[in-house]
């Protein structure tokens, strides 16, 4: 700020602005050789290990990521292999639970089918011998039946003083007709 006004002093005196041709009192040549000197001989010991630890940083670098890329592809082709051995392995189970579960249900019916079948049996043989109990009561009602009528017939005769032999017949007879009647059911 202290050279502002000194300045616009200087327009203000010369009225123009001018350049500075004299090199030695500008001090650029001193400048100018400081620079090229500092360039040097930083730039010989600096630039060449910076240069170089770059470098090295760099091949290290891209070694690590080489190696990296590397293990990720035996990785990748690891894991790879493994899917396609899980998806085998997955099929394999569906298939086998598919089998399982046709076998399971051809086992149930089967079982299902014998119970039923054995039911009916049962219900059947129950039919059978529960008309063959109600025959033989039938059987043994028209056999008792008889007799009674039988015998009443035989009593009426005797009293009526009929002929025994006739009464003998005749009570043959009525046996002979009710066993072939028991023979035929």
């Amino acid at each position: 700020m202290k050279f502002l006004p000194i300045s616009l002093l200087l327009i203000s005196h010369n009225e123009t602005f001018s350049l500075n041709t004299n090199i030695l009192e500008t001090n650029v040549i001193n400048q100018i050789l400081l620079i090229i000197i500092l360039f040097i001989t930083w730039g010989k010991f600096n630039t060449n290990e910076i240069l170089a630890n770059i470098q090295n940083n760099k091949i290290l670098l891209i070694s690590d990521s080489e190696k990296r890329l590397e293990h990720s592809l035996k990785t990748f082709a690891e894991t790879k292999k493994q899917l396609v051995q899980a998806i085998l392995i997955l099929d394999e189970i569906k298939n086998e639970t598919e089998k399982t579960k046709f076998e399971l249900l051809k086992i149930d019916y089967d079982s299902s089918k014998n119970e039923l079948s054995r039911k009916f049996k049962i219900a059947g043989i129950s039919l059978k011998n529960g008309q063959r109990f109600l025959i033989n009561e039938f059987r043994q009602e028209l056999a008792l039946l008889g007799l009674k009528l039988a015998t009443k017939t035989l009593k009426c005769l005797v009293i009526n003083k009929l002929d025994i032999q006739w009464c003998e017949d005749y009570l043959e007879n009525s046996i002979n007709k009710l066993t072939t009647l028991n023979k035929i059911r």
